[in-house]
């Protein structure tokens, strides 16, 4: 009896666990896919397995340390919603001393950021609208910007790759408004192509001379040159180059200046549309003793912010999820170092071995982040297990539906049944999340790091692992 029960059991398992466990050798079909594409086999680490299964199916390389990208926000996503909470949310302030007498506020006015992740342009233009609403229409003073609650990094911005124009480069500090980007929307005429930028900072001019031509859209910002020249009275956008008609609106989002002249401009340009009246200077200092809040307003709570930051990929954002973490368990100012000390500790408290590890800045924006494919399926393991399960994995892209995913995977099976974040740099990518196919639901991992890793060939082979899993007998 007890041989036939455990012949049952035997039986079963099989059963619940079909076709081969591969380990650590790679399948046949894997092998003719990375030929095909190219795909050095010692670049490449994969890690795949089941939610609750005892092994992994495949773990190829699985313990050689990778540069992950972004994937490496997955670690900043999982401590930031255990210590937080999903419901967290940042206040940007609006502070005075002085009076306000019949409509004027008397003295200075000042803005205090605690790193609000998406404070957009909306939410900036609620917190004037707030102060319009209290009767304020002048401010008699001037504008005073503290951003103490956040120590910015002392890197300039586009010391990653020198694309010092670039969102992903931009730098996190307390108050930062609309990821300090201008929305440059191009909208063609029958004649032109007129320029449109959102928002339009004072500080900022935009002169239009691109040729609006014929001929297929294809890759049209390969043809659009923009150049900032710097004035004494701001910033001049000057764009050069062809438009093709046949593209249509389109959008580039750009930085034209440094966060604290930008503020100023968004600041003027906005007060000055609500009808309101400034003429004073701008400064940076700390909020007096004595000061009263004006208006405030509080940001989304995390679990939404977490969205847009794995769905898009958004560095800046990541990377104010790790200065906040410094700045409430380690005191004001939050910085990136103390933000980092407190996800090791964490890491550490909840026995989550993670030995490989090596952390710069939380987000993967950085040439010397390391992580295990390994090491991310545990992360992932934890993470399905934890109290936020539901916040963590919703806030991942969908295959085939919407963020870094959106174009991925389109006409295969794999469409919605894959949550997954992507990293991209050059030389890099990387993709790892959960895969359901029927009851089951999959932990994935592919790192590659190697030269032609995030060409079209690199991105084939890390979709020809996900196709490989989901069609597996």
């Amino acid at each position: 009896m007890k041989t036939r029960t455990l012949l049952a059991l035997f039986v079963l398992a099989a059963a619940a666990s079909p076709g081969p466990a591969w380990g650590g050798r790679l399948p046949a079909a894997l092998q003719r896919l990375f030929a095909r594409e190219h795909v050095p086999l010692n670049g490449i680490s994969i890690y795949l397995r089941r939610i609750h299964g005892r092994h992994p199916i495949l773990a190829y390389h699985a313990h050689t340390p990778r540069d992950p990208a972004s994937v490496m926000k997955l670690v900043t996503a999982l401590v930031s919603l255990d210590v937080l909470g999903p419901a967290y949310t940042w206040r940007t302030g609006a502070y005075a001393r002085g009076p306000v007498v019949h409509g004027v506020l008397h003295g200075n006015l000042y803005l205090r950021g605690q790193g609000d992740p998406y404070l957009i342009t909306k939410s900036f233009w609620d917190l004037l609208h707030g102060l319009r609403r209290l009767g304020i229409r002048r401010i008699d003073g001037n504008l005073v910007l503290d951003e103490h609650y956040l120590r910015a990094p002392r890197t300039q911005r586009g010391a990653f790759d020198g694309l010092r124009d670039r969102t992903y480069n931009v730098r996190p500090q307390a108050l930062l408004v609309n990821f300090q980007a201008v929305d440059f929307r191009f909208l063609p005429g029958s004649s032109k192509v007129r320029v449109v930028p959102d928002p339009y900072p004072t500080t900022l001019r935009v002169a239009d001379r691109l040729r609006l031509t014929g001929g297929a859209c294809g890759d049209w910002r390969a043809h659009v040159h923009l150049r900032i020249a710097h004035e004494p009275w701001g910033n001049l956008a000057v764009f050069q180059g062809r438009y093709p008609r046949t593209c249509g609106p389109q959008h580039l989002y750009r930085v034209t200046d440094n966060n604290r002249r930008y503020v100023s401009g968004v600041f003027t340009e906005l007060w000055r549309e609500q009808g309101g009246s400034f003429d004073g200077r701008f400064e940076t200092g700390r909020l007096p003793r004595g000061a009263r809040l004006l208006y405030a307003v509080d940001s989304r709570p995390l679990a939404d912010v977490l969205r847009s930051v794995d769905k898009y990929s958004n560095n800046v954002m990541g990377r104010l999820l790790v200065m906040t973490l410094g700045a409430v368990e380690k005191g004001v100012p939050g910085t990136t170092a103390k933000g980092l000390a407190v996800m090791r500790a964490w890491l550490a408290q909840h026995k989550l071995r993670l030995p490989q590890l090596v952390l710069r800045n939380g987000v993967g924006l950085s040439r010397s982040e390391r992580i295990t494919a390994a090491e991310v399926g545990r992360v992932l393991r934890y993470a399905y297990n934890g109290r936020y399960m539901p916040e963590y994995v919703s806030s991942l892209p969908i295959a085939g539906i919407d963020g870094t995913l959106r174009y991925r995977f389109l006409g295969s099976p794999v469409v919605g049944h894959l949550h997954g974040k992507t990293g991209t740099i050059n030389g890099v990518d990387t993709l790892a999340g959960y895969l359901q196919r029927g009851r089951q639901r999959y932990i994935v991992v592919v790192l590659e790091n190697y030269p032609l890793a995030d060409t079209e060939q690199g991105f084939r082979a890390e979709d020809g692992v996900i196709k490989w899993l989901y069609a597996r007998k």
